[in-house]
């Protein structure tokens, strides 16, 4: 192992999208990381030296991937910007023998369980951690995990692109460097009794859609359940002409059908959910690794007797108030839902469904000079919530997944929400 280089570092006061994800942490019955992980393998001649100095340098380039965090007595975090990256950036396991892919795939998620107890340890250095499984001779494993403290969607996209370019040691493709300022980050908000959007969308509480597992008596209660489809292709195919004629975006449509979905499944005209929104407000800032994302709770509240095409307009309405309160803390509204539920435990007293829209545009892959890169799914242990709601849309159509805790659904509960959501889609559509 090489020689740890002594390292400064400064200190600031978290933001607040940093404070809500690592109070999360410390919370009873929380989830205790949250870590955006990809399993790629890799087929070809790997050159792992190089790919060890690219992940360094990588590390190097980005402040916030030297930066780990610290809770104080009084619930205030502090940032703690290393100067020089960790000893714990890249490791090398021992070679596996395997060859066949779902094998590869079980190795892997346990080698994923032992990678995420370092985002635990306190002493934690850097907050990139890479995992390199050899199989056999021109088969490996990477495992690349970075604390979703730090990065969000659009980072992600920065530093794949980065990656490959410091693998392929092609140094005049990285662009400037833009740290991550904390300035940048409105932390200055009016109480939700002065913000009559906010009152409006909390009064009164969104209900609980779903049964409601205890976080800490259950330890199966959070155990994950899938169901995943394509969207079929004759719906894929007409959602930019969809778009265009109602006058929204695509997500504005997914939006709509998953509401309508829930509506039916839970029998009720009140439904909600929380997504990520991005909360960039300077240019520079889209070219900035670093957490600018916060979660906004969209409420639909109209009627299913009026119809989809309703809900269609309500959902747009919806995101364009949204977006003037992108930034206000969902930690705020959390405290103030907890405040109203005090007594009850639950994973989160605010919402229980996140909708997760992404978009794979061609050229966005993971890539590396010289090898085949796919892309393998990383099965977690655990479910973050009661329902998480996964849309992907891709050049050649979309993808549907639904991943829900097992104290909250039956299987064929699951798979009876994503026949809806289908349904939904489609009727959009027609």
């Amino acid at each position: 192992m090489a020689a740890e280089l002594p390292s400064r570092a400064t200190v600031y006061r978290a933001t607040p999208p940093q404070r809500r994800l690592i109070t999360m942490r410390h919370t009873p019955g929380g989830v205790p990381t949250q870590i955006v992980a990809v399993h790629l393998l890799l087929r070809g001649p790997l050159d792992i030296d190089r790919l060890r100095s690219a992940l360094t340098e990588l590390v190097r380039r980005h402040p916030i991937l030297r930066t780990n965090y610290a809770m104080l007595d009084d619930e205030e975090v502090l940032a703690i910007v290393h100067e020089n990256e960790g000893p714990d950036v890249f490791q090398v396991a021992p070679p596996s023998g395997l060859s066949d892919e779902t094998a590869i795939h079980e190795h892997a998620a346990q080698a994923f369980e032992d990678l995420s107890r370092n985002f635990l340890a306190p002493n934690r250095h850097s907050i990139l951690q890479a995992a390199l499984l050899p199989h056999r001779e021109n088969l490996h494993s990477l495992l690349f995990a970075v604390d979703h403290v730090a990065i969000d969607e659009r980072s992600r996209v920065i530093l794949q692109r980065e990656l490959a370019a410091l693998y392929a040691q092609r140094p005049e493709e990285l662009g400037e460097v833009h740290p991550f300022d904390p300035d940048s980050v409105r932390t200055s908000f009016p109480s939700i009794d002065e913000t009559p959007a906010l009152r409006r969308l909390l009064t009164p509480l969104p209900p609980r859609l779903l049964a409601n597992p205890a976080p800490e008596s259950d330890p199966d209660a959070f155990r994950p359940l899938t169901a995943a489809q394509p969207l079929a292709r004759t719906t894929s195919s007409r959602l930019d002409e969809t778009a265009r004629r109602l006058r929204c975006s695509r997500f504005v449509l997914h939006l709509a059908a998953v509401m309508w979905a829930l509506k039916q499944f839970t029998r009720t005209d009140d439904v909600s959910v929380v997504t990520p929104i991005d909360t960039r407000q300077r240019a520079e800032d889209f070219r900035t690794v670093g957490y600018y994302q916060n979660l906004a709770l969209l409420r639909s509240r109209a009627p299913s007797a009026a119809g989809l095409a309703h809900t269609v307009r309500e959902c747009r309405s919806i995101m364009r108030d949204t977006f003037h309160l992108r930034d206000y803390p969902i930690a705020s509204l959390v405290t103030h839902a907890a405040v109203q539920r005090a007594g009850k435990h639950y994973r989160n007293p605010l919402y229980q469904v996140v909708l997760i829209h992404s978009t794979e545009d061609a050229g966005q892959s993971w890539a590396l000079e010289g090898l085949e890169v796919k892309s393998m799914e990383i099965e977690r242990t655990q479910a973050a919530n009661e329902l998480r709601i996964h849309v992907t849309d891709h050049p050649d159509g979309a993808e549907l997944l639904l991943v829900g805790a097992a104290g909250a659904f039956e299987q064929r509960g699951l798979d009876r929400l994503l026949e809806l959501w289908q349904e939904a889609e489609s009727a959009l559509t027609s």
